[in-house]
């Protein structure tokens, strides 16, 4: 990253989980930041590949057999995730945003 807005380069990648559209199951939600400034490495992206893998392991021992993988991240909690995964915890992950909390349509209701 190159430390001023949280943007990566065009060289790096991100992985985001949870996020979605439809209201079957739970409501909507956005997707939320894991890890950012991947190294863009193809054809094969090893150091995507590893952290993909270790979110996945700890989501195999961890979650319910019914779980989605954002499902069991909210569960356990975004901090408990990053201590189980040992990824890095930065700035960017805070999410402060609040600007639609009451103008966003966050059920299947219409609202006029």
């Amino acid at each position: 990253m190159d430390g001023t807005g949280g943007n990566a380069a065009p060289d790096e990648l991100a992985i985001w989980i949870g996020g979605k559209n439809s209201n079957a199951r739970s409501k909507p939600s956005f997707q939320k930041l894991a890890v950012s400034g991947l190294p863009n490495n193809p054809p094969r992206w090893p150091e995507v590949a590893a952290v993909v893998k270790k979110i996945l392991r700890c989501y195999q021992e961890d979650a319910q057999d019914w779980e989605q993988v954002g499902e069991w991240v909210e569960r356990i909690g975004w901090d408990r995730f990053f201590k189980m995964t040992g990824l890095p915890f930065t700035r960017f992950h805070i999410d402060n945003w609040s600007g639609a909390r009451y103008t966003l349509n966050h059920s299947a209701q219409l609202r006029f």
